[in-house]
């Protein structure tokens, strides 16, 4: 998954530099909205899907983020 499908999952602008805590309440929020347990019997397959598309997005997007800050504070 590249940065800005990742971005555009959690809810940011494809361009956008989240900060890590914005990226963490993003994810959280998504989360919330998609997981599978609060869909109905007929819809648990594609919230799963989604859920797992988030959560890619968040580890995507929450490594790429952390490597930007890290070698920027150096």
């Amino acid at each position: 998954m590249q940065g800005d499908e990742a971005r555009l999952l959690l809810g940011f602008p494809p361009n956008s530099r989240p900060s890590p805590s914005q990226i963490k309440a993003a994810y959280r929020k998504k989360v919330w909205e998609s997981h599978p347990d609060l869909f109905p019997v007929h819809e648990k397959h594609s919230a799963e899907s989604k859920f797992k598309l988030i959560a890619e997005a968040y580890t995507c997007l929450r490594s790429v983020i952390l490597t930007c800050y890290s070698s920027s504070s150096q």
